[in-house]
């Protein structure tokens, strides 16, 4: 995060930022990510508990106190996407990415250390699947072959990529039994012996297919027991007899996920078509004996719990399953339902609310209350809970009249929430009845969006309605009206401006209609609306980027900002908005595929798009700041940015992508309308501290002053902007304040209003 460079835009020309890769002006640089963790693809015990390595990072679940310990690309991961997890003899945890990068935490100092070597190397496939500690050695299993590291001198030995098989193998597994080591792969079985002169040779290595026995050849577990060597497949467990595998006919046909040897006898974990099953095989030529069945999930790994005699399964879709002996009990920490944030929206509340995708990707919707306890942050609203939803493929949240929030589908009409319940579901079998959307099936209703007009109408957008009625209000009263378009539809979102003009996007990233931008206001005000209904068009012959609209936003000045598929357009004057010289281009935009747009509470644009997030001037002439994964130093979750949302009281921009949710703090929030009270953080407040006082709630064009108790004056300043204003812990001379307590005060800038604080500070 300290790197200054240029961003080649997307177009034909080279924007500089200077900014790029450091804090800008706007934030904090406080980042987090919100990820899914329920799906687990490596498992680990410890004495402190059950490492997860999973597609939306890592954590640490604590049986003894119930907690959770994560860690995201905002803690310190080169990657959320993790394929793999060990822990070392000295306590350090390893954990490896579908992307190749490697990260180590040391528990005892509580830092991250990266190793980017297999990422950055010119290899087309080089996820990391597998670890095996072996005294001072760890051998990393990769898709291209096996890497030693040395972990004393913490750097890489050799890589041993060459085992005689006509392609590439990947290694899904690995042992060491008997001064040899093998390797479970998607091709076979090979092995070899460790004192061997040159391991990379494939001359060094024997190897196993189904002509040797093995059930498949996609070896995906490999363990020893009773000293016989023991593979998992995906078609049965085989067992090594002499220089042959031979099957176990009661395993034949089962997906072997994983062996773990206990003791006295072996644990087998399989999958089957309606979940996976854990059980225990005596000796290697017995039958296994079930334990235990899940029909619930699918299994990617399986570990003994070291404080009793029970055991761990990673599962696909719920977190770590822990057998009881009578029940499974799953864990996981709270989190949205999916890494997948297609729509984004925060009420009134500040609650976020979150919508997943479509076409058959969608799992729900979700919300998300940074106001309430840690583990009870989140909630999921899927259609296995919820019947009424009637699908989980929910693409796009919009907020209603009086706190109320709809959340569209894609084929089932939407739903309308109060509160976090479910109040009504509208499609084209309700009443108020929306059409389909589908000649040939009526009950197949989209729902583009909904907003709510000045009046407190509701206005619901049917995106391709097969009567003509693309638009519905729903009055106050509860009566309803439609509105047919002069057009097919295709409209996939609406905002609607200070005039009540509705203005309807007619793309998503993934389907990219070019009808241009379509406006209508029932009351005709919008020049040249006036013998059309109250409709109008706009496309790229009336100044418009593109054809293409992706996103739309009403900014504070009640300027339309228009988001297309090669850039940003602001239209200044709604009533008149074909006229050119109305309508502002964002030129450092031009070439963006502007997939999001959100504006903050001083008018800043604050753009999502397929690289990053782009901050531009009320304007959109000049930029601010730039949010990348290289930029942040890894802490945005994804540069495909596909929605953004702002939390103008508190100051957080969340942006939501297809690889999870990020947040970061900004300064600018929505300003209060009077002086009431002010928010003071931190307090007490301990100085020298790299962080600075903050005073909140101020109106606008407020200054603040520091007294001290008995009234003299410390020092006075403007409020920085948008509600906020912050104190170093300095006076006028510049020196650090001693510790006390003193009075912050707050002046309007008409001087009628005033309202004061206390804090305390501790200088050290």
């Amino acid at each position: 995060m300290t790197r200054c460079a240029a961003l080649v835009c997307l177009g034909l020309f080279v924007v500089p930022f200077g900014m790029l890769g450091q804090q800008g002006p706007l934030d904090f640089g406080r980042w987090k990510n919100f990820t899914d963790m329920k799906t687990v693809r490596g498992i680990m015990a410890t004495q402190e508990g059950v490492w997860a390595a999973t597609s939306g990072g890592l954590f640490l679940y604590t049986p003894s106190s119930g907690e959770f310990t994560k860690f995201t690309n905002a803690e310190g991961l080169s990657s959320n996407d993790l394929t793999a997890v060990a822990v070392d003899g000295g306590g350090r945890v390893w954990v490896g990415a579908f992307d190749g990068s490697i990260n180590v935490y040391d528990p005892r100092t509580r830092l991250w250390r990266e190793i980017m070597a297999v990422k950055e190397s010119d290899r087309i496939q080089k996820g990391i699947r597998t670890f095996l500690v072996n005294g001072d050695t760890l051998l990393i299993g990769t898709d291209f072959g096996i890497t030693v590291f040395l972990l004393s001198r913490f750097e890489f030995g050799d890589t041993y990529a060459t085992f005689g098989f006509p392609t590439q193998a990947k290694i899904n597994d690995l042992l060491i039994h008997r001064n040899r080591i093998w390797a479970a792969t998607d091709l076979g079985v090979v092995s070899a012996l460790l004192s061997a002169p040159n391991l990379s040779s494939p001359t060094a290595w024997s190897r196993y297919e189904t002509a040797e026995g093995l059930p498949s050849r996609n070896a995906t577990s490999i363990a020893a027991f009773s000293d016989t060597i023991l593979v998992g497949t995906a078609s049965g467990l085989a067992a090594l007899a002499g220089n042959t595998f031979q099957t176990m006919g009661s395993t034949n046909g089962k997906i072997i996920v994983d062996l773990v040897a206990r003791a006295n006898d072996m644990l087998v974990v399989w999958n089957e078509s309606q979940g996976y099953s854990v059980a225990s095989l005596a000796r290697p030529s017995a039958t296994p004996s079930t334990l235990a069945t899940n029909l619930v999930t699918s299994a990617s790994g399986l570990v003994l719990q070291p404080s009793s005699s029970g055991f761990s399964v990673g599962t696909t879709t719920k977190g770590v399953a822990g057998w009881t002996g009578a029940a499974w009990v799953y864990v996981a920490p709270n989190g949205p339902q999916s890494n997948l944030f297609s729509s984004i929206v925060v009420d009134d509340n500040g609650v976020l609310w979150g919508a997943s995708g479509i076409s058959t990707r969608g799992l729900g919707f979700y919300s998300y209350d940074p106001a309430a306890p840690e583990g009870e942050q989140w909630r999921n609203y899927t259609v296995a809970d919820y019947p009424v939803m009637q699908t989980n493929d929910y693409y796009k949240v919009s907020l209603g009249a009086n706190g109320s929030v709809w959340v569209s589908s894609w084929g089932r009409g939407v739903l309308e929430l109060v509160g976090d319940s479910i109040k009504r579901r509208l499609d084209q079998t309700t009443q108020p009845a929306l059409a389909g959307s589908v000649p040939q099936d009526p009950n197949y209703v989209v729902v583009g969006g909904v907003a709510v007009d000045l009046k407190g109408n509701t206005w619901i957008v049917n995106r391709t309605a097969v009567n003509g009625r693309h638009l519905m209000r729903v009055s106050n009263d509860g009566s309803v009206k439609y509105h047919s378009a002069p057009s097919n539809g295709l409209f996939t979102n609406i905002v609607i401006d200070r005039n009540n003009t509705k203005w309807l996007a007619n793309a998503e990233p993934n389907n990219k209609p070019a009808t241009g931008l379509y406006y209508f206001n029932e009351d005709t005000l919008v020049a040249g609306t006036r013998f059309t209904g109250g409709w109008g068009l706009m496309t790229q012959t009336d100044g418009l980027p593109n054809s293409t609209i992706l996103s739309l936003a009403v900014d504070v000045n009640g300027d339309v900002c228009v988001g297309t598929d090669f850039g940003m357009k602001i239209i200044t004057d709604p009533l008149n908005p074909r006229v050119s010289s109305s309508g502002t281009t964002s030129f450092p935009l031009r070439g963006q595929s502007i997939q999001a747009i959100a504006v903050d509470a001083v008018n800043n644009k604050w753009v999502g798009t397929k690289e990053g997030v782009l901050v531009v001037t009320p304007d959109g002439v000049h930029f601010l700041a730039q949010y990348t994964v290289l930029s942040t130093g890894g802490k945005l979750v994804d540069n495909d940015v596909r929605c953004i949302a702002i939390d103008q009281r508190r100051g957080i921009v969340y942006l939501g992508t297809e690889k999870g949710l990020s947040s970061l703090e900004i300064k600018p929030v929505q300003m209060e309308r009077n002086l009431t009270s002010l928010d003071i953080g931190p307090n007490p407040f301990v100085i020298p501290s790299s962080l600075q006082l903050t005073i909140r709630n101020l109106v606008s064009e407020s200054s603040v002053k520091i007294l001290t108790i008995s009234g003299t004056l410390v020092t006075e300043f403007q409020a920085q902007g948008g509600g906020r204003a912050f104190w170093d812990g300095r006076d006028r001379r510049g020196e650090l304040v001693p510790s006390g307590v003193y009075l912050v005060v707050g002046f309007a800038e008409n001087g009628n209003q005033v309202i004061a604080s206390k804090v305390a500070v501790v200088r050290r």
